[in-house]
């Protein structure tokens, strides 16, 4: 199978405009919304900036699927978390997906690498680094139901600084979110 890098001309990129006025379709242009407004970076700080200086929150490459699915259960759809395999040896990148009937809520993709390439299992789109290939994910779908979603503080921070210190709480910034959200649906 011939890979294409993301930049390469011929690159699928289901982003675009779409007319269809099912449900499915506004769902899919709020996603397109949503994909837009991640790669707007009013700040000056691009998404792939943004990525590199907080991986510490979405990298978790010794975390086992149980753990992720917990994490992202609770999260916006779009939001995602790169781990190891424990056993293909291979990264995985688990995305919060709408719970709908039996499906389960979060969807596991294989990276793949080969020499010194990455792709998603499935795709022809290739990306030098793990960092790359989130941020592509993050403003382009391929073979995604939608884009990745970054945490909005790390989409609203302003400088290296306050990716810090986000950076600088881990996976526990993703918990302490969850527990402020809660704290506020409890008040209102």
């Amino acid at each position: 199978m011939m890979k294409t890098s993301a930049g390469d001309e011929g690159a699928r990129d289901d982003s675009g405009p779409s007319s269809d006025t099912s449900e499915e379709g506004k769902e899919t242009h709020l996603c397109q919304a949503t994909s837009l407004r991640n790669c707007l970076s009013l700040s000056g700080v691009s998404i792939l900036d943004k990525l590199i200086k907080t991986c510490p929150v979405w990298l978790q490459l010794n975390m086992n699927q149980e753990r992720a699915a917990a994490i992202l259960g609770n999260e916006a759809a779009g939001m995602f978390l790169v781990r190891k395999d424990s056993n293909a040896n291979n990264m995985v990148l688990a995305v919060r997906v709408p719970v709908q009937s039996d499906a389960p809520g979060v969807l596991e993709y294989n990276i793949k690498e080969e020499k010194s390439i990455l792709y998603l299992e499935g795709s022809v789109l290739v990306f030098e680094d793990v960092f790359k290939l989130v941020a592509f994910y993050c403003v382009s779908r391929d073979l995604l139901p939608f884009t990745l979603k970054l945490p909005q503080a790390i989409l609203e921070a302003r400088s290296f600084q306050d990716l810090e210190i986000i950076s600088s709480l881990g996976i526990v910034f993703t918990q302490l979110l969850r527990t402020m959200k809660q704290c506020w649906k409890q008040k209102s």
